[in-house]
């Protein structure tokens, strides 16, 4: 095992006004069973001095490479927890949380310390929600290192897109390792003439009226152009991009720009010109 840190980290805040004394004390009484470092203070010249000391920690960062991908998932589930009771207690601003692998700490038993400011935030930060896309991030950066890693983070994408900022999803998907919906997609019609199911695996589905061109054909409805839109596979997740259709396509009601690209998944309702279908 790799020996512990005994440095001291440390920021500055520019001035006393800048410390926000109950997030201090927060942390100074409650830090560590919330899984925060525990902070000292100082004056130094006419700033203020916040001191983090992880004392018998290791750095998650210098020890992640002999984990397993076990060990690793429970690391970042656990990075997500400390997340969620932040957001219910509300001591602390998640802004002020440093989200870089180097500030994740563990303890022998491997429990998870995070280190989180008490500064106050200037009122275009308050609430903010930068931080959840630096969670993202994190997680994509924990898992890059990760031998075997590249499954998760396509699951961190695909839940990025589908359930930005829902924590629980992402800790289920973390879990699970793969995505739900990565073999196969099936549309089926609402409106249709006839009741029309696809079934869309990885390789490129036309949908349109042509009955030569198209893999998902669709009869009887001069709304929807002879090659109208793509469902496609680009790695992470599917996607729906209109192919200069007459009369547009659309996710979830919103028309999408032609020739972009926008992920789509269960629950998913689309509509080519005037044709509905939901995606399971």
């Amino acid at each position: 095992m790799r020996r512990a840190v005994n440095k001291v980290r440390d920021f500055l805040l520019e001035s006393e006004e800048q410390l926000d004394k109950e997030a201090f004390a927060y942390l100074k009484e409650n830090g560590l069973s919330a899984g925060l470092l525990p902070c000292s203070c100082a004056h130094y010249n006419d700033r203020i001095k916040l001191g983090f000391f992880p004392d018998g920690l290791e750095e998650f960062s210098k020890v992640s490479s002999d984990m397993s991908m076990e060990e690793v998932c429970a690391v970042a589930r656990a990075v997500l927890d400390r997340i969620q009771n932040l957001e219910k207690s509300g001591v602390i601003s998640l802004e002020n949380v440093v989200w870089d692998m180097d500030s994740i700490y563990l303890d022998p038993q491997r429990r998870v310390f995070l280190i989180a400011l008490p500064a106050v935030l200037p009122p275009d930060q308050q609430n903010s929600r930068i931080y959840q896309r630096r969670v993202y991030a994190l997680m994509e950066e924990i898992f890059s290192r990760t031998e075997g890693g590249e499954s998760v983070n396509r699951q961190i994408s695909y839940q990025k897109e589908k359930n930005f900022g829902s924590w629980d999803s992402l800790k289920e998907a973390i879990e699970r390792r793969m995505p739900e919906e990565d073999e196969m997609l099936c549309l089926k019609s609402v409106n249709t003439p006839e009741e029309l199911v696809f079934r869309v695996d990885h390789e490129a589905f036309l949908i349109g009226s042509d009955p030569v061109e198209a893999n998902g054909l669709i009869e009887g409805s001069e709304s929807v152009s002879p090659v109208h839109a793509k469902i496609g596979w680009n790695e992470i997740n599917f996607y729906v991009c209109d192919l200069g259709s007459d009369l547009g396509t659309y996710v979830n009601d919103q028309k999408i720009t032609p020739n972009t690209e926008v992920p789509i998944g269960s629950g998913t309702v689309l509509r080519f010109g005037d044709c509905t279908f939901t995606v399971e």
